[in-house]
């Protein structure tokens, strides 16, 4: 199964994306299809037999102009071609503004017919380099979208070419109203507010792709050369140099002793981490201290940084009930326009002729489905990004929907609001030997286990261990420096008469025996994470109810709970969990609450029946792959407080959402008529339907600037 990403920087609006859907569903090997309209990508999944220029060749089919994201020289281009035709149509307006200056003021004060011709001729002259080359694009789009259903360019293509006909036509017979002023002033709004549009846009995809953000190259070592590369033609199991202060461009793990590194890219944590040889590093971190090797052990597509970028994506196909609303009525807006306008024609012919082209052309021109369409995209886009910044990944955009209606949360305990690293929290000398002296021995067979509690001792200092075999079940055995060392349970250690001088110590109690005389005994716990305490008071303050859910026994969670502040419910089952949940639904809908919504956080596979009755399910970092991917936001970080931010934003982009459409909504309403019965001419026309978008665009990058609970 392949992934092929295209952009499409002629897909405007939801009909543009209905047609590429249309044009490729039916495509044999497709499996789905996901849409960014911010970023105007398509991200197609198909079979590895399905050749990328076919669906290339479909989706021009369908009137577009697709390119690989990998081509970057067309997005440039793209931006470069506006530019010129914006330059081109300036320039015009400039000179042919001046000119009907002079015929707005002949036509009060009287001029001479020769004159006027001459500058109505002059002012066709500089309106045809506006109609031929800078208003292309708008014909071009509407030309190609008749076949498939018009889309916002047909409007603005009709407003131009029936202004310059008919000025043509009226310049030519010498007599009539010309109107090269509207022609070249609202094509150069238009490409202007295109061009802006692009800007918020690129600022939006830019921080939006983390891949974007990637090096283009990689200094590959070979035969003890350091050779930069192009990051495509890097493998597996390549050995890279990584200097200090460079951003890793692959995955891989530490080939040098220690390195030190920034990881909030991905994680929103800004505090820099120690890594040490043969820890695993993630493509887009930095380096911040000395350099180091690292050997890859994946490509860019196949990295951590890609696959984060493939579940974002997910979320914006996932799409929001007000962009589904949106999208309905867009679908229908162009024809009515076109209706409305030709209604508006007609209608002044009767009463008022000289004002009937004015009045239909403004009609065309300060419609804007665009914005419409634009409204809850841009804010989702901007949302999404500002909460991978804070290190949580939205898979499902419906989750933003109801960050407002929640009225509980449910917190499993162990990983959850524990640590999943465990540690050492006491050490309780058996015999002679020093607390330092037990830990190196302990750690000395620990490093050949696996076992989550081997784990609390990876940071002590080692000892070289011999003939180390791990005993299922039981513990550790092997030789260091010619002693018979054991750790593991009290029975295989021969320290089963200490279990009793131990026994009121919380935690699990690992055992340590030398030469078959008990050393030390461990206690290790997961400690609470850092900002619980401080996260759950927070929510609570937020006026929700937070609850323990855990299946661990009263004895554990109780003290745990009181010293979090925090009410629990201990000893449930996996398959109990469910029920809770929806009990605490049902209570606050019986009691007519508005905040009925239930969000659970979970680590394990046993949290995965809650995870998938609450209303937001939300999955720790630690947790496996499938838990990951039942849940509909991902914690990159281990800060429970961005559990706030999610909420924060969440809310933000439903409040940001609601107010692009109003405002997309409510100019339209009013523009319209303002516009069919002649009171905005085709110029402030234009002006309004350019600020439509733009105001659409800017309120949603309002979301970018949302404080977290890390600033």
């Amino acid at each position: 199964m392949t992934v092929t990403t295209i952009n499409v920087n002629d897909m405007h609006c939801a009909s543009c994306s209905n047609k590429i859907r249309n044009a490729l569903q039916n495509f044999a090997g497709i499996q789905s299809l996901q849409f960014n309209p911010v970023r105007r990508q398509v991200f197609v999944t198909h079979d590895d037999a399905v050749s990328s220029a076919n669906l290339l060749e479909s989706i021009e089919l369908a009137g577009f102009h697709p390119h690989l994201e990998s081509d970057s020289r067309f997005v440039w281009q793209a931006s470069r071609d506006l530019l010129k035709r914006l330059g081109v149509a300036g320039l015009a307006m400039m000179q042919v503004m001046m000119v009907q200056i002079a015929l707005y003021a002949g036509a009060f004060q009287g001029i001479e017919d020769s004159i006027r011709r001459l500058l109505e001729f002059t002012a066709l002259l500089f309106c045809i380099p506006v109609v031929v080359y800078a208003a292309v694009p708008f014909f071009r789009s509407a030309l190609t979208s008749i076949r498939h259903g018009l889309n916002m360019d047909a409007p603005i293509a009709l407003a131009v070419s029936i202004a310059f006909g008919i000025s043509l036509a009226n310049t030519l017979r010498g007599s009539g109203e010309v109107y090269y002023d509207s022609v070249v002033m609202f094509t150069f709004l238009m490409l202007g507010a295109r061009y802006l549009e692009q800007r918020l846009r690129h600022r939006l995809g830019v921080e939006d792709s983390l891949q974007a953000s990637m090096p283009r190259f990689a200094n590959v070592v070979e035969a003890e050369r350091i050779e930069q590369r192009p990051l495509q033609q890097v493998g597996v199991g390549a050995q890279l140099w990584i200097a200090e202060g460079e951003q890793i461009p692959l995955d891989g793990v530490l080939d040098s002793d220690t390195a030190i590194v920034e990881e909030a890219l991905l994680t929103g944590e800004s505090d820099w981490q120690q890594r040490h040889h043969g820890a695993r590093l993630f493509a887009g971190t930095f380096n911040r201290g000395h350099g180091f090797y690292l050997k890859s052990t994946a490509v860019l597509e196949d990295s951590r940084v890609a696959e984060i970028d493939k579940l974002a994506n997910t979320a914006l196909d996932a799409k929001h009930h007000l962009a589904r609303l949106a999208d309905k009525v867009a679908r229908v807006f162009v024809p009515a326009i076109l209706c409305i306008a030709a209604a508006t024609y007609f209608l002044w012919s009767w009463f008022a002729p000289e004002q009937a082209i004015p009045a239909a052309l403004a009609v065309l021109v300060v419609s804007c489905p665009c914005a419409l369409s634009l409204a809850t995209p841009a804010a989702l886009t901007a949302a999404l990004t500002r909460l991978r910044q804070a290190g949580v990944l939205v898979k499902n955009s419906r989750a933003l929907e109801v960050t407002n209606d929640l009225g509980h949360v449910f917190f499993d305990k162990t990983g959850t609001l524990t640590d999943p690293r465990t540690q050492i929290s006491a050490v309780h000398r058996l015999g002679s030997l020093s607390e330092d002296e037990c830990l190196r021995y302990a750690a000395a067979l620990q490093a050949h286990a696996s076992h989550p509690l081997a784990e609390a001792f990876k940071n002590a200092q080692v000892k070289p261990a011999l003939q180390a075999e791990v005993v299922t079940g039981q513990g550790v055995q092997g030789t260091v420096e010619n002693h018979q060392v054991r750790i593991g349970s009290a029975a295989f250690c021969g320290c089963s008469g200490q279990t009793q001088a131990t026994a009121e110590a919380s935690g699990k109690q690992v055992f340590l025996s030398i030469d078959d005389k008990p050393a030390a005994v461990f206690t290790i716990d997961n400690p609470l994470r850092s900002d619980a305490q401080q996260t759950v008071k927070a929510l609570q303050s937020d006026g929700l109810t937070v609850n323990m859910l855990s299946g661990d026994n009263q004895a554990n969670c109780a003290p745990l709970a009181a010293q979090i502040g925090i009410q629990y419910i201990a000893a449930s089952l996996p398959e109990a969990k469910p029920q809770v949940l929806q009990q605490a639904r049902n209570n606050n809908q019986d009691s007519n609450s508005p905040h009925h919504g239930v969000l659970y956080v979970g680590d394990g596979v046993n949290d995965l029946p809650a995870l998938a009755t609450a209303d937001v399910s939300v999955a720790t970092l630690e947790t496996s792959d499938l838990v990951k991917s039942k849940a509909d936001v991902v914690l990159l970080t281990r800060r429970l407080g961005a559990l706030r931010d999610f909420l924060r934003i969440g809310g933000r982009s439903r409040q940001i959402m609601r107010q692009n459409l109003m405002w997309a909504l409510l100019y339209n309403v009013l523009a319209i008529p303002l516009a069919a019965f002649g009171y905005a001419p085709p110029w402030a026309a234009a002006l309004g339907m350019s600020i439509s978008s733009l105001i659409v665009m800017a309120n949603a990058t309002r979301i970018l600037n949302t404080p977290l609970e890390t600033d």
